[in-house]
């Protein structure tokens, strides 16, 4: 375990944070901020309701206050703003507030206007406290102001304020998309009949509409031609090519060989034995020297698929490859970042587990993987709030090695999307000393450098 940066380490976590997240910038906004009703309503256009929706606004009417509890990508975020949108409101603008805050903070330390709506969407508190939650009800009640809060899991003691959420029919809802997006004028029905039936086989609400958008935009309904390939049993060698371009896509094609060579030796050693020599991959293209994949929403469906289909043998030679990369060069690091937060899409724990908290122990490279990957979970409406609890729970104790990786989230990605909570945990951890304190110092004066108005965020 390395807790203290190597000198010159400090220096480079520093240096990279603020160009990933000016990157960050050009595709995602403040998830804590006020949605107009303007806002509200566009992205209501492709909202079905379910089949709990009218007693959930009975429900918010009466108390002010609703949880909905459920499954990740239930469609649950809509629902708050479509919930919210049905009240007797003084105005229609939606204030977003933290997912970190805890019943505590929302009932003693969060300002509420009278006849006013709130939002918390994924609700990242450690543990819901029944007594504060009922209390923070008639206190909106009180001002007249309603708050929906979204949470993953199942119902807690508090059944007062919670609801336990479903998803709306899927094919309900893809019919829904069609006639909102107007797409039976563009389409042939037989395409629009295929992608019906794929939509009836999707998990959540959030793929349907994903499916549609991408129809909206003249693509056929992805992942057919990816789960397709893998249907065939492809040799291992085209399994791990395309393993090796979901996490450093794209690549030069010398770099390229010499990563599949290496992946095959280590997969080799956990599973000899001879196999084919590749043919030409069905999903990979070669072209002015750069191996990439033939389109690029193939990266995550790779990932899906290698999630879903293969096991140990596979997957123990990959993250030990897959961790080596951050110390193969800032190009590379940040393309092998970039496809872990890709795969905690699929699989959060394992990411966490294998990848995360071992980069952000070890060394000044392997910290900014670590960071840079939080960054760009943060791209990821749902993978958002995860990243800013992981980088919460290093930054418990400042004493640790992670605190310092957790500093150099603060000042990247996740200031992006949690300006006010990054500015707050990097003003504790620079309140201290050590390594972490001297990287959140200099993170935080980054940060209001860039912003200052992000100074109103700091403790008085």
């Amino acid at each position: 375990m390395i807790d203290t940066p190597e000198p010159g380490e400090i220096e480079t976590l520093m240096l990279a944070q603020p160009a990933v997240a000016d990157r960050l910038r050009a595709v995602a906004v403040p998830a804590t901020r006020d949605l107009d009703r303007r806002e509200a309503d566009t992205l209501l256009r492709s909202y079905l309701e379910p089949h709990c929706f009218p007693d959930a606004v009975r429900r918010l009417a009466a108390r002010h206050l609703l949880v909905l509890v459920g499954a990740e990508e239930t469609g649950r975020r809509l629902g708050a703003i479509a919930l919210l949108s049905r009240m007797s409101l003084a105005e229609g603008r939606i204030t977003v507030l933290s997912p970190a805050c805890t019943a505590a903070d929302l009932l003693s330390r969060t300002e509420y206007g009278p006849g006013r709506a709130y939002l918390l969407h994924d609700w990242i508190a450690p543990s819901t406290d029944r007594t504060d939650l009922v209390n923070l009800a008639r206190k909106l009640a009180e001002l007249g102001s309603y708050l929906v809060i979204t949470r993953n899991g199942a119902p807690s003691q508090a059944v007062e304020v919670e609801q336990s959420w479903v998803t709306p029919d899927p094919g309900e809802l893809f019919d829904l998309c069609v006639s909102t997006f107007d797409l039976r004028a563009g389409l042939a029905p037989e395409l629009l009949t295929r992608a019906r039936d794929r939509a009836l086989t999707l998990p959540t609400p959030a793929h349907v509409v994903r499916l549609a958008d991408r129809l909206v935009r003249d693509e056929e309904p992805a992942g057919e031609e990816v789960a397709a390939w893998f249907d065939t049993k492809p040799g291992m060698r085209e399994v791990l090519g395309a393993a090796v371009l979901a996490f450093v896509h794209p690549l030069a094609e010398p770099a390229f060989e010499a990563h599949l060579a290496r992946l095959d030796r280590s997969w080799r050693t956990h599973q000899p034995g001879p196999h084919a020599p590749p043919d030409s991959h069905p999903l990979i293209t070669v072209s002015g020297g750069l191996v990439a994949f033939r389109a690029p929403r193939h990266r995550e469906r790779v990932l899906a698929e290698l999630v879903a289909r293969y096991g140990f043998w596979l997957w123990q030679p990959l993250r030990e490859w897959v961790r080596s990369l951050a110390g193969e060069g800032p190009d590379v690091r940040m393309r092998a970042a970039e496809g872990v937060a890709a795969l905690a899409a699929y699989a959060l724990k394992d990411v966490r587990q294998e990848f995360l908290d071992v980069w952000a122990n070890g060394t000044g490279a392997e910290r900014l993987a670590a960071a840079d990957t939080l960054s760009f979970m943060c791209a990821d409406d749902t993978l958002a709030p995860e990243a800013l609890r992981v980088a919460l729970a290093w930054a418990r104790d400042p004493r640790h090695g992670m605190a310092t990786t957790a500093a150099a989230a603060m000042g990247g990605g996740l200031s992006v999307r949690y300006p006010a909570d990054s500015v707050t945990g990097l003003w504790r951890l620079a309140s201290g000393d050590g390594p972490a304190a001297t990287v959140a110092r200099r993170s935080l004066d980054l940060l209001l450098e860039q912003s200052p108005e992000l100074a109103t965020a700091l403790p008085r």
